[in-house]
């Protein structure tokens, strides 16, 4: 009798941890992945930082380049109305060996707007190389960002943007 009684509470047993095993796979598999290479961030010295596809930006991957001389990366987030290229490098000592030199970066490039962001410190502006067109810089996370439109952002998409931006390191 205890061995019938101890035959239903096995098969319980045996299949709660089925269940959990195969929750644990699903979960696994759909669990979000960065979408750069696992290749391309093995080499990379900063932190990766993307946009969340929760805000309409998705990476084209054929755009994803890694440039290991120059220790940079760069790619292309395409959204329903504009296309950013990223660049990302890690930050160079000297912002931190020479008081001012983000800010004294940003002023170069004619910043007109700037604001703290949960990846880190931006600044909007409008480089001259760029003959008036927008371009965002961010400093955070041991990472500098440039980020280009084709098309003019207004300061809340910016922010936006980079309070919606992934940190993968």
């Amino acid at each position: 009798m205890i061995q019938r009684f101890n035959q239903p509470i096995w098969w319980v047993v045996v299949g709660a941890i089925a269940v959990g095993l195969v929750m644990a796979g699903v979960l696994m598999v759909l669990r979000p992945q960065p979408p750069i290479s696992a290749d391309i961030q093995k080499q990379l010295s900063f932190a990766l930082i993307y946009p969340a596809a929760s805000i309409g930006y998705v990476i084209d991957q054929s755009t994803v380049t890694y440039n290991g001389q120059a220790k940079a990366l760069t790619f292309t987030a395409a959204g329903s109305s504009n296309r950013l290229v990223f660049s990302e490098q890690a930050t160079p000592e000297t912002f931190s060996d020479i008081p001012d030199y983000y800010q004294k970066l940003t002023e170069k490039l004619h910043d007109y707007e700037d604001f703290d962001s949960t990846v880190g410190h931006v600044a909007l502006t409008r480089p001259d190389e760029l003959h008036g067109g927008q371009s965002a810089v961010m400093n955070g996370s041991g990472t500098l960002m440039f980020v280009h439109p084709n098309r003019d952002l207004s300061a809340d998409a910016w922010r936006k943007l980079f309070n919606n931006l992934q940190v993968s390191k």
